[in-house]
Parts: structure tokens; C-alpha cells; sequence
């Protein structure tokens, strides 16, 4: 899966899930934790749904802020975790 594509899939996540559908002045870069979109519980939710969407389940200790400050933080997040997991044949 490409990085482009793993953005779209996480801001429109976002933007259905938290944002009403309304993604006016949604940019990938929002700090989805000052801007109050993301609190504790919203966190696990998305966090679930990382998994789920890319197979990509994420270590206790990198369910933070820093990999869950915005779009793009958390695009990186999961093709970080991409690469290191292993391979299938």
C-alpha cells in the first residue's frame, strides 16, 4: 500500500468518524490532539482501526502523541511499521 493512499484512508477516517463529514479546514497536518478530535478513548479507536485498515498493530509505547499529533504522523507511523513487519509468502 503506498504512502498517498494511507493518508486518504486515515483523513477520511477522521473526517467521518470525528469531523461530521466536514473536512473545511481539515488539513493533514492539524494537530488532531490540541484541535480536540483525539482524546484517550478516540486514540484506542483509531489506533483499532490502524490495525485493522493496514494490519499494523501498534506496541503500547508507540500509542502516543508524537505518532498521533496528525495525519501525516500517523501516515508515517504506519508505513514505519509496515516495513518491519514480516513478510508472508
Amino acid at each position: 500500500m503506498n504512502e498517498a493512499l494511507i493518508r486518504k484512508t486515515i483523513h477520511d477516517y477522521i473526517v467521518v468518524t470525528w469531523l461530521s463529514g466536514d473536512e473545511r479546514d481539515f488539513s493533514d497536518d492539524a494537530d488532531l490532539l490540541q484541535a480536540g478530535i483525539l482524546d484517550s478513548f478516540s486514540t484506542l479507536n483509531l489506533a483499532a482501526f490502524l490495525d485493522e485498515s493496514f494490519r499494523a498493530a501498534l506496541d503500547p509505547a508507540e500509542i502516543n502523541p508524537q505518532n498521533f499529533r496528525s495525519v501525516n504522523a500517523l501516515t508515517q507511523t504506519v508505513l514505519a511499521k509496515l516495513a518491519t513487519a514480516p513478510t508472508t509468502p
